[in-house]
């Protein structure tokens, strides 16, 4: 009886712990999904290229091409995609102040402090690659058109590698607001 209920504990404090962090797949899907729509908007939205087929018809003229714009196109996504993963050194791990999660960010996206080791890194890197290895095909169908809030349409909704919590939006204060509140705290305190 003492060792099912050892089991049974033991079980329920692993999937406690599992769900305050999100998984590294899911981390690698949101990193794949900011990468790539940064460079999709770097570009300049009047840039186009020419698509469809280049075959001459018999008067000597190109049929078939049509232009498309240069950032959505398929070779962007794809070149987008190739180094989405080199930029793992700019993410960290962190808890999400309104939910309670580890999730994986990008610096410049947050002011929240995390784990930003080499470990970490090296984690997400691998997760990336082995992310985008597994669905390459998927990832250029789906980031070729525009989508209102891509990283839950893919990694939520899609690919079902994320919670509706993971990709929850990451707390708008600034951290000289939270410092504020935090001395505001510690003066009350005292005067009591």
């Amino acid at each position: 009886m003492r060792l099912l209920l050892s089991v049974v504990l033991s079980l329920l404090a692993g999937v406690g712990w599992a769900a305050s962090s999100a998984s590294l797949e899911c981390g690698a899907c949101m990193l794949v999904v900011t990468e790539v729509e940064k460079g999709v908007k770097a570009v300049d939205p009047k840039k186009t290229i020419d698509s469809g087929s280049f075959r001459v018809n018999p008067k000597g003229e190109q049929v078939g091409l049509q232009k498309v714009p240069f950032a959505r196109s398929n070779g962007h996504i794809v070149e987008l995609l190739e180094k989405a993963c080199d930029r793992t050194t700019d993410y960290r791990h962190v808890v999400n102040k309104l939910t309670g999660k580890m999730v994986y960010v990008n610096k410049d996206s947050t002011w929240l402090t995390g784990d930003s080791s080499l470990g970490m890194q090296s984690k997400l890197h691998g997760a990336c690659n082995d992310f985008i290895d597994d669905r390459g095909d998927e990832l250029e169908k789906f980031f070729v058109k525009e989508r209102e809030d891509p990283t839950r349409e893919l990694c939520l909704k899609m690919l079902a590698v994320c919670t509706s919590v993971d990709v929850s939006p990451l707390p708008p204060m600034e951290p000289e607001e939270e410092k504020k509140e935090e001395e505001e705290g510690k003066e009350e305190k005292e005067n009591d």
